[in-house]
Formats: structure tokens, C-alpha cells, sequence
């Protein structure tokens, strides 16, 4: 077994806000709500004043109504909190049957129970994790999985069937693996992970603490590198170059479903602490991401590219081999990136990518094309008239 490692647990709800399970109920009784008759899972409840305390804010009322549930506005019920980011959604409380609202520090409101927040939205998403988080494994390893006697598993880990776990594979304290998931050989994952179904990790991934990887998910296969060569005869033909690098993955990480991350050809492609990453996404060999940054549906990063921290990345985005993108970037739906991008920059069109502001002005301009043309048309006959009469 492995030792536990001593690393920082994540941050706790104090023990004034401990989860309190209502009864369960026989069969013979009625489900106390809709959400429990479709979860199937016991609904946790709290006071307004215990999610305050959770959140480090201040609460309106104290204890204040009993919060069994966490939903937008056009979807709270009775027992739910909601949220609102500014004042131009207020005029939709009227009509929610919420039981109590986040609201900004700032904002002026005598209405229902509420929690001021610095960033109610933030706020919001921490309490979704209190009540629809996922639920930590049982501890239980499957007999179906398929385990090396050169693994090494943790304490608390969870293995689902059909599962297989290769030598030399580590496996943090309190990991889930559910079925169908397979790690290959000399495999590092940390504490708290979870991989859902069908995720494949080849040899020599590194995963930090606390990493979601989603179904289909494969890490660590080989980048798209080859050589092109002609033989005697005259044929062309592509030389598969064999990579022998790694991936590693920071804490925090989230990858969605069907995602595909390739190994180095060399050293390693990397994903620095709490980088989300879509469905869909390709990152490509040597490839590295900076902190926190978000990358969205079927985007691509070709090979030797750089992402700095905390940048922003629309769907459909490509970004070309040997670019370097700075931190805090934001790269718009669709665009394409062939040169390296100044940290700060916000960068929108299709192919190329302009300066964000340079594409509303080209934006601008296209759709007066017909009547710009028109007046130049109308300009060159008055030059034309002008220069005959010269003559």
C-alpha cells in the first residue's frame, strides 16, 4: 500500500455547516421532492447562515430558510438559491420560487433571504459542489479490474470493472477509476482524482491532485510527427518519428470528454494547474499550457506551442505550431493564429487573427463595401470627366 502524502487538503466547509441527510424513507412513502425521487441520493440541506459561513460572507438572515438545492434563476424551486450578477436580472426574482438569492456587495436589495457577495456567480458554483459534487468512492476495488502486482494503490482508491492497471502505475489516496478505464505502465496520479469510463492514459502520464478526466479522453499517444523521404524508386513516403516524452498535468486540471493531449516527441507536453479544457480538444506534442487557462470546444494547439496563464480560448480556435500565446489572452470563436500573440491581447477574425478592436472597424467597413465601391466608381468617372476637359 501506499503511504499517505502529506499535501495540503483542500479547503472545508467549518463544522457548523456538516451535511444534514434528511431521513430515508421507506418505500411505502412518498419521495420528499422531485430532486431526490431523480438523484436517487440523499438531499444535503443548510441553513442560509451555514452557506454564509461557508463562503466567508455575510448572510441576511440567521439562520434564515433551510437551502436543500443550488439553481439559475429560470430553474430554482422551492429550497433552492439562486444568483444575480447585476441589477439588470433582479426584475426576474419576482417571478423564481427561489428561497433565497446571492446578490453583489454593493447592490441595493430589501427583497428575499440573501448572502452579499463579492462575485456571486463564484460563489454560486461553490456551493453547486455541496450538493451535486461527486461522490467520493467507497473505497472498493473491483475483482473484474485487471491490476498489476506492480501497482501501487493508495488508500480509498476505487477501481471499477474492467479496468485495467498496468506496472508501475501509482495511484493517489481517495482516486476514483471507474470501469472500462486503462492505464498502461509507469503511470503517476495523484490524490482525489477522478477518470470516468473509457479514458486511456499511455505510459508515463503525470496527473497532480484532484484532476477530472472525462469520458474517451486519451493522454499520452504519440504526436503527429513524420519525415518525409523519397526512396530509390522514386516513391514518397512519410517516416513515422517514434516519441519517447511524457504529459503532465498540474492540480486542478479538468478534461472533458473525448479530448486528445499527445505525449512529447521529447521531455513533455504540459497542463499547469487548474487548466479546464472542453470536449473536444486537441493539444498537440510539446505543447504547454499555462495556469488557469480555459480552452473551449474543438479547438486545436499544434505542436511546440505555448499558452501563457489564464488565457481564454473559443471553440473552433487554431493556434499553428512554434507560436508563443501570453498570459490573459483571449482568442475569439474561430480564429486562427500563426504569429506569436503579446500577453494581454484579445484577438477575433477568422484567418489570420487581427487585433480585436481592428476586426470590429473591418467588420464595419465590409458591410459598407457595396457602398463604398459605388462612390469610388462615382469619384473615378468625376476624375475621368475632369481630366478629359484638361486635355
Amino acid at each position: 500500500m501506499m503511504q499517505s502524502r502529506k499535501t495540503p487538503r483542500a479547503p472545508q466547509p467549518s463544522q457548523s455547516l456538516q451535511p444534514r441527510p434528511r431521513r430515508r424513507r421507506r418505500r411505502s412513502q412518498r419521495p420528499q421532492n422531485k430532486r431526490a425521487e431523480r438523484s436517487g441520493r440523499s438531499v444535503m440541506s443548510f441553513s442560509l447562515e451555514e452557506l454564509a459561513s461557508f463562503l466567508s460572507a455575510e448572510a441576511s438572515h440567521s439562520p434564515g430558510p433551510t437551502i436543500s438545492g443550488a439553481q439559475p434563476i429560470e430553474y430554482a424551486g422551492d429550497g433552492d438559491i439562486t444568483y444575480v450578477q447585476d441589477e439588470v436580472y433582479l426584475k426576474r426574482l419576482p417571478g423564481s420560487a427561489c428561497a433565497a438569492v446571492i446578490i453583489p456587495m454593493r447592490m441595493s436589495y430589501d427583497g428575499l433571504p440573501h448572502i452579499r457577495s463579492r462575485n456571486p456567480e463564484a460563489d454560486f458554483a461553490r456551493i453547486t459542489a455541496l450538493f451535486y459534487g461527486y461522490e467520493k468512492g467507497e473505497g472498493r476495488v473491483s475483482p473484474k479490474a485487471d491490476i498489476s502486482d506492480q501497482a501501487e494503490i493508495g488508500e480509498n482508491v476505487s477501481i471499477g470493472p474492467f479496468s485495467v492497471v498496468g506496472p508501475g502505475v501509482a495511484i493517489g489516496d481517495g482516486t476514483v477509476i471507474e470501469s472500462h478505464v486503462v492505464l498502461m505502465r509507469d503511470i503517476t496520479i495523484g490524490r482525489d482524482c477522478r477518470i470516468f469510463p473509457h479514458v486511456v492514459l499511455y505510459p508515463h502520464v503525470r496527473l497532480g491532485d484532484r484532476v477530472i478526466i472525462h469520458s474517451g479522453t486519451v493522454i499520452g499517444a504519440d504526436g503527429f510527427g513524420f519525415a518525409r523521404d523519397v526512396l530509390p524508386d522514386g516513391t514518397l513516403v512519410n517516416i513515422k518519428k517514434y516519441h519517447h516524452g511524457s504529459v503532465t498535468c498540474g492540480d486542478d486540471v479538468e478534461i472533458g470528454a473525448l479530448c486528445a493531449i499527445d505525449r512529447a516527441f521529447a521531455g513533455a507536453t504540459k497542463l499547469g494547474n487548474g487548466v479546464k479544457l472542453d470536449n473536444l480538444v486537441q493539444v498537440a506534442h510539446n505543447c504547454e499550457i499555462g495556469d488557469g487557462t480555459v480552452i473551449a470546444s474543438q479547438a486545436g494547439i499544434a505542436g511546440s506551442s505555448t499558452i501563457g496563464k489564464f488565457g481564454v480560448i473559443g471553440g473552433q480556435a487554431g493556434v499553428r505550431d512554434h507560436v508563443n500565446v501570453g498570459d490573459g489572452v483571449v482568442l475569439a470563436t474561430r480564429v486562427g493564429i500563426y504569429r506569436n500573440v503579446p500577453s494581454g491581447s484579445v484577438m477575433a477574425g477568422a484567418v489570420p487573427a487581427m487585433p480585436h478592436k481592428v476586426f470590429l472597424r473591418a467588420q464595419s467597413l465590409f458591410k459598407r463595401l457595396p457602398e463604398i465601391f459605388e462612390r469610388v466608381r462615382k469619384l473615378e468617372a468625376i476624375i475621368h470627366e475632369k481630366f478629359k476637359d484638361n486635355t
